[in-house]
C-alpha cells in the first residue's frame, strides 16, 4: 500500500486522542458542557437552550460563541447520547484529520522533498503534546488547526483543478464560524495566499461568491451578539484606559509635564507595548518548551511544555537551513513562515493570563512543519543511520513521558480548572432527587445551570422556558448568567448559600464548595483526584435534626 506510513501515523494519532476520552482531561469544563447541551437542545427541538432556532451565534452564557463545533456535535450526541464522550468525540475526529491534512499539505507545498518530509511533519503533529491535549476536549480552537491547513491545501490544488478552489472557499468560509480568533486571521490568510501565488482570483467566480456569502453572514453575527465576545477579550477594552490613566498620573507625580506625560502615556503607546509583549511571548522557549500554557482550562497543565524540548534544536536547524540554503526564496517556505508569523496576532490582542495555548493553537501546524524541515535537513546533511534512529528513539521516549504526565499528573494539576466533580455530583443527586423539594447550588460554581442541565439531562423545553427569566442578566447590565443573584432551573436554585437560612429550609439539598460550609459537617463529599474535597452536599433535614 502506497500510503501505509500515513495510515500508521493517523492510527497512532487517533489512539492518542481517543483512549479514555470521557475521563481525560479530568473534569468537564463549562465550555464543553455548553457545546454538548446546546447540540442536544438543537437535536431535540431545533433551538438552543435560549429558544433561538438554529443560531448562527449561540448566546451560550451571554458571551456568544462560534457555532461550528456545536453543530458538528449534534450527530455525535444523537448517536451516543448526552455525555462527555459524545461531546468530545468530534474533537478527536477533526484532530486526527488534521494530521492527515498536514501530510497532504506538506506533499503539495514541498514537492521536491516528497514523502519523507510529509511523514515527519504529520508524525510530529500526531504526537504533539499541544495538539493531543487540545484534541481530547470539546474545544473550539482545535478546529482552525484543521480548517486553515485544509483551506490552504485546497487552494494549492485549485490552481490546477478549479473544483478544488470551491472546496477552499467552503473550508475557509466555515472557518469564520469555528473560532472567533480565526476572523482576525481571515484577511491575512487570503492576502498571503494571493501574494505568494499571484493567482488571478477574479476567474474563480463561484468560490468568490461562496466566500462572500460566508463573510456576509459572519459580519451579520457581529450585530447579533458576536461582537461582544471580541470586545470582552480584547486588550483595547475598558481596563486599558485605567492602566493608561494610572501611568500618566504617576509620570506627572514624578515631575513630568502633563503634555509630555500624555505623549508617552496614551492608549496607542500602551496597546502597542502590550501587544508586542504578548506577541513575542508566544515565540518564547518558556511558552513552547518549558512552562507551557498559562491556564489549565483547555486540558493543558501549566508547567508542561507544549512541544518537545529537542524541537527547539530542529526549529533552529530549519532556520539555518532556510538561510544558508537560500530556501527563503521558495514560495512554500515563504508561506509557511508567513503563516506562523501572523498566527499569534489574535492571541496577542486578547486579555487574560497570557500564554493562552488555545488562542495560539493556529501556530501549531506551521511550527510542526518548520520543526519537520529541521529534522529533514539534519538527516539529509548527516546521512548516518544512527542519527535517524536516535531522533526516533528520542520522540518515542518523550511521548511515553508525556503520556505519563498527562494521565498521572495533569488530573491533579488541572482538575480544578476543568470543573471536576459534576459527573460524580450528578450521580449522587439522581439517587436522592425525589427526596427533596429543592436543590440549592452555590454561586461559587461557574455557570452551574448548564452543568445541571447537561448531567441531569433536563428536557430542553424546560430549559428554554426557564431561560426567559435568565435574560434578566442582560437588562441588569451583567455579562454572564451566573452573575445573577438568584435564578432557577427545575428543582435547582442557583444563589449564594446562606447557612442560617438554607440549612433550615425543609426538604432542601445544598450543594457547594467546602468554603460554603465552614463549621458544617457534610453528608456527602466529592473529592478531586488528589483527594482534596471539591464539592460538599448538606441536607437541611440532617442539619436541622443535629441542631435539635
Amino acid at each position: 500500500m502506497r500510503n501505509w506510513k500515513l495510515v500508521v501515523v493517523v492510527l497512532l494519532a487517533f489512539l492518542l486522542r481517543f483512549v479514555n476520552l470521557a475521563s481525560y482531561p479530568a473534569g468537564f469544563s463549562a465550555d464543553e458542557v455548553n457545546q454538548g447541551y446546546t447540540a442536544y437542545s438543537i437535536l431535540k427541538t431545533g433551538k438552543d437552550e435560549w429558544g433561538e432556532p438554529f443560531p448562527v451565534a449561540p448566546r451560550s452564557y451571554g458571551d456568544y460563541r462560534a457555532p461550528l463545533y456545536t453543530y458538528l456535535t449534534v450527530p455525535s450526541v444523537g448517536i451516543f447520547g448526552l455525555n462527555e464522550f459524545a461531546t468530545r468525540l468530534p474533537a478527536v475526529i477533526f484532530g486526527t484529520l488534521s494530521v492527515a491534512v498536514v501530510y497532504f499539505l506538506v506533499r503539495e507545498l514541498f514537492k521536491e522533498k516528497g514523502e519523507k518530509l510529509a511523514v515527519i511533519a504529520s508524525s510530529l503533529l500526531a504526537i504533539s503534546p499541544w495538539h493531543v491535549a487540545l484534541s481530547r476536549g470539546a474545544f473550539e480552537p482545535n478546529l482552525p488547526t484543521l480548517i486553515i491547513p485544509l483551506g490552504v491545501l485546497f487552494f494549492l490544488k485549485g490552481r490546477k483543478q478549479k473544483n478544488y478552489m470551491l472546496a477552499a472557499a467552503l473550508s475557509l468560509g466555515l472557518g469564520l464560524f469555528s473560532y472567533y480568533s480565526f476572523r482576525l486571521l481571515f484577511p491575512g490568510i487570503l492576502f498571503l495566499l494571493y501574494i505568494c501565488f499571484r493567482s488571478n482570483i477574479l476567474r474563480y467566480k463561484l468560490p468568490l461568491v461562496v466566500l462572500g456569502l460566508f463573510t456576509a453572514i459572519a459580519i451579520y453575527t457581529m450585530f447579533v451578539g458576536a461582537s461582544s465576545r471580541l470586545l470582552d477579550v480584547s486588550i483595547a477594552g475598558e481596563s486599558s484606559w485605567h492602566a493608561v490613566s494610572e501611568a500618566r498620573y504617576n509620570a506627572v507625580l514624578m515631575g513630568l509635564p502633563d503634555l509630555l506625560a500624555r505623549v508617552f502615556n496614551n492608549k496607542l503607546t500602551y496597546l502597542a507595548s502590550l501587544f508586542t509583549k504578548n506577541y513575542l511571548s508566544y515565540f518564547s522557549p518558556q511558552f513552547l518548551f518549558t512552562s507551557g500554557a498559562g491556564e489549565a482550562t483547555y486540558g493543558m497543565a501549566p508547567g508542561m511544555g507544549l512541544m518537545y524540548p529537542l524541537e527547539l534544536l530542529f526549529i533552529a536547524a530549519a532556520l539555518v537551513h532556510t538561510i544558508v540554503g537560500k530556501l527563503y526564496k521558495k514560495t512554500s517556505i515563504k508561506l509557511t513562515f508567513a503563516m506562523l508569523i501572523i498566527a499569534p496576532i489574535p492571541a496577542a490582542l486578547a486579555t487574560g493570563p497570557g500564554m493562552a495555548a488555545n488562542r495560539a493553537a493556529v501556530m501549531l501546524p506551521w511550527l510542526t512543519i518548520i520543526s519537520a524541515i529541521g529534522i529533514y535537513a539534519i538527516l539529509k546533511t548527516f546521512s548516518k543511520k544512527y542519527i535517524a534512529v536516535s531522533v526516533l528513539l528520542y520522540f518515542i521516549v518523550s511521548l511515553v513521558f508525556f503520556l505519563e504526565s498527562y494521565y498521572y499528573h495533569s488530573p491533579r494539576d488541572n482538575a480544578r480548572s476543568m470543573s471536576y466533580g459534576w459527573r460524580q455530583a450528578s450521580e449522587y443527586i439522581r439517587n436522592v432527587y425525589d427526596s427533596y423539594d429543592k436543590i440549592v447550588v452555590s454561586g461559587n460554581f461557574s455557570e452551574p445551570q448548564m452543568f445541571a442541565a447537561f448531567f441531569m439531562e433536563i428536557n430542553p423545553g424546560v430549559v428554554q422556558a426557564q431561560s426567559l427569566d435568565w435574560l434578566r442578566y442582560e437588562s441588569q447590565g451583567l455579562k454572564f448568567v451566573d452573575q445573577l443573584g438568584e435564578y432557577k432551573l427545575d428543582k435547582f436554585v442557583f444563589k449564594g448559600i446562606d447557612k442560617s437560612v438554607d440549612t433550615k429550609t425543609p426538604n432542601t439539598l445544598i450543594m457547594g464548595r467546602p468554603e460554603d460550609f465552614i463549621g458544617v459537617t457534610p453528608d456527602h463529599v466529592i473529592n478531586y483526584p488528589d483527594g482534596e474535597a471539591a464539592i460538599y452536599f448538606v441536607s437541611s433535614r440532617e442539619v436541622y435534626a443535629k441542631e435539635i
